[in-house]
């Protein structure tokens, strides 16, 4: 199964997305061939970042926090479906539904689950993760700093979180949402220090990408 790239169908999903905990169907605009293939090059450069920063890790609990379309899902139970229990949050039950459908034909699908949540009130017990990754879902959260409380919350000691999103002053004409709504990286790296981790950001044209890690 291939959820690398985002189908006709796929893109349905987007209807059901959440911004700032309100639906996205009224606001979302078409997006043209052109910008598509931008935004896809940006995806593909930060999974292949995300790749290298997780190549050395064999975590047993992993957390994707915004399921999305379900792509960074799919990479991580490639990558990890071997020898790990993979889980997905999304605030809309309609991306928790429709990913999940997609997800059953997955060859490692057994190891994966799909769940309704909010990243701001995460359904798990502290330190239950070794690995967290969120990728481009901070700027679609009503309260960024209280999701980052939470990953950090639920990370183990001595695991690591992987944050990325747009940079706030480069992202348009690439997204659909203000300048506002996106937290920059130093306010990121600056809560996950006040949270007692040790970071790592790289800066690219469009986007940053944070590795973070607690003390073990």
């Amino acid at each position: 199964m291939n959820l690398d790239r985002k189908t006709p169908s796929l893109l349905d999903v987007r209807r059901h997305f959440l911004h700032k905990g309100k639906s996205m169907d009224e606001s979302s605009k078409e997006i043209s061939p052109r910008i598509t293939r931008q935004r896809d090059q940006v995806h593909d450069q930060v999974m292949n970042r995300l790749a290298i920063s997780v190549q050395d890790l064999q975590p047993k609990r992993v957390l994707d926090v915004g399921t999305g379309y379900g792509m960074n899902l799919a990479f991580l139970a490639r990558r990890f479906g071997k020898c790990s229990r993979i889980w997905s949050v999304d605030a809309s039950p309609e991306v928790v539904n429709e990913v999940k459908k997609r997800m059953r034909r997955h060859e490692y699908s057994r190891h994966v689950i799909l769940k309704r949540a909010n990243a701001e009130q995460l359904p798990f017990k502290s330190d239950y993760f070794e690995l967290i990754v969120s990728l481009f879902s901070l700027h679609h959260l009503s309260n960024s700093k209280r999701g980052l409380v939470e990953m950090g919350r639920t990370l183990s000691h001595g695991g690591k979180l992987v944050v990325a999103d747009w940079r706030p002053e480069a992202a348009k004409p690439l997204m659909l949402h203000s300048r506002e709504d996106i937290p920059s990286p130093s306010f990121v790296t600056k809560e996950l220090k006040r949270l007692g981790h040790h970071t790592r950001t790289h800066i690219r044209r469009y986007w940053y990408l944070i590795e973070s890690t607690r003390d073990a």
